[in-house]
């Protein structure tokens, strides 16, 4: 979002021009490049979008051929018809002791190693910034666009602390920053890391208790437990979260959320289901967890598909299936997978078997189903000769074509001979994929 050098060597190109559109009747077509809107600077489609919504505008840009053209534009509702060229994702300059990336094995598809740090992905697809280099020109436009709800990467509040898990000697306080966007209108949710014995226990608890003072601005935090992969090589010696300090952090969160009060307001400091897991401990019920606001982020992920769970199996008049199959999870859920495909097998009148895989990929302490290579899945399988088998659709990138090794759903069909049928990861989704109400089947 930071912006260099003089306006008319900035702009966004054109990718396509709606047929029909104000775009096309004003001579705008596609490798044109937005200047400006009624003077002010367009630097990504978050500008052109914003200062294009107002009732009138000039617009300004220089078409293919390099010649400057002008126009004023009334839409009255009507759509402006520019499809701008795909944001250009600013670059995470941070080297976290904790970063997943730094952890992947070599060999993955080239996406995946792409750090971001871009406010314009947090806004729009709810990733998270650490706010760590963010310029005043940056705040303005939050401010001004009122880019809300943002989602923050803490990990605390001590701003020494902060930077030396940063990696970043000249990271921004944290602090300071979200209570300026707070106190500007901007709603925020956190999120903190925690690295055993650097900024858990009591570090945890005072980071928490100075965050209480940015609500309702700071509507909620979500406590993960860091990740660790067997790539880490070179990288600073971490450990995972014990079966102790979960239950401890579970415990300490109780207490913040008790301090934090508020009715009506989201829950604040929200563990992910994780600790749970870790913990031994049973899921809270959907009060625990508010609006759900940090799902994404493994907070509540269990809790809602366990009441989806039930609410499917209030369902009356199930047919029979025509085959059963075998359904594909990653460790962490295996306990929670097989309990509802033992019911749903009931109902179904066929035998759905989950299948929990190792992860050899990333390491066996990476227990998560999103994280599974489809390598991973053909090691659990063999030796098995199912009909039908099952896999969450969080193991492929958002084309649904791939998996994390870059082996495809027809790969593992060609491997194992059989019908592989992906699903959302949601009891309802399962169903519909084993019922064909949709077209599961990539």
């Amino acid at each position: 979002m930071q912006r260099t050098g003089r306006p008319e060597e900035l702009g966004v190109r054109v990718e396509a021009v709606a047929p029909g559109s104000a775009a096309e009747r004003a001579g705008i077509v596609a490798g044109s490049r937005i200047l400006s809107v009624s003077g002010e600077p367009v630097d990504d489609l978050l500008d052109l979008h914003f200062l294009t919504s107002r009732s009138s505008f000039r617009l300004r840009w220089l078409d293919p051929t390099g010649a400057k053209r002008e126009k004023a534009f009334r839409p009255a509702g009507a759509i402006l018809g520019i499809f701008p060229e795909p944001i250009r994702v600013r670059r995470c300059r941070n080297r976290c002791i904790f970063c997943f990336v730094h952890q992947l094995p070599r060999g993955l598809r080239r996406s995946l190693y792409i750090k971001d740090e871009d406010v314009r992905l947090s806004f729009l697809h709810g990733q998270y910034v650490t706010f760590s280099d963010v310029s005043e020109e940056e705040i303005r436009k939050i401010l001004r666009y009122r880019l809300s709800p943002l989602y923050v990467s803490i990990h605390t509040t001590d701003p020494a602390l902060r930077r030396r898990m940063l990696g970043n000697p000249d990271a921004a306080d944290i602090l300071v920053v979200m209570k300026r966007l707070a106190d500007g209108g901007i709603t925020l949710h956190g999120q903190i890391v925690v690295c055993p014995g650097i900024n858990d226990g009591e570090e945890l608890r005072r980071s928490l208790r100075a965050l209480l003072a940015l609500r309702p601005g700071l509507s909620s935090v979500a406590v993960v437990p860091v990740g660790l992969t067997s790539h880490r090589l070179g990288l600073p010696p971490l450990r995972p979260v014990s079966r102790r300090e979960a239950l401890e952090t579970l415990e300490m969160l109780k207490e913040i959320r008790r301090e934090a009060g508020g009715p009506g307001q989201e829950p604040f400091a929200a563990a992910a289901d994780e600790y749970y897991l870790i913990a031994g401990k049973e899921l809270p019920g959907r009060k625990a967890y508010g609006s759900f606001s940090q799902i994404e982020n493994g907070v509540g992920l269990l809790r809602r598909f366990l009441d989806d769970a039930r609410t499917l199996f209030r369902r009356s008049g199930w047919k029979k299936a025509e085959e059963g199959g075998i359904v594909i999870t990653g460790l962490s859920a295996r306990r929670h997978v097989a309990s509802f495909l033992e019911e749903f097998s009931r109902r179904a009148g066929a035998r759905f078997e989950p299948l929990p895989a190792e992860n050899r990929l990333m390491g066996k302490s990476v227990t998560v189903t999103g994280l599974l290579g489809g390598r991973d899945m053909l090691a659990a399988l063999a030796g098995r000769k199912p009909e039908r088998i099952y896999i969450p659709s969080v193991t492929l990138r958002d084309a649904g074509d791939l998996f994390l090794d870059n082996l495809s759903p027809r790969d593992i069909e060609r491997e194992t001979g059989a019908a592989v049928r992906i699903f959302s990861p949601e009891p309802r989704a399962f169903f519909d994929a084993v019922f064909e109400r949709k077209t599961p089947i990539i």
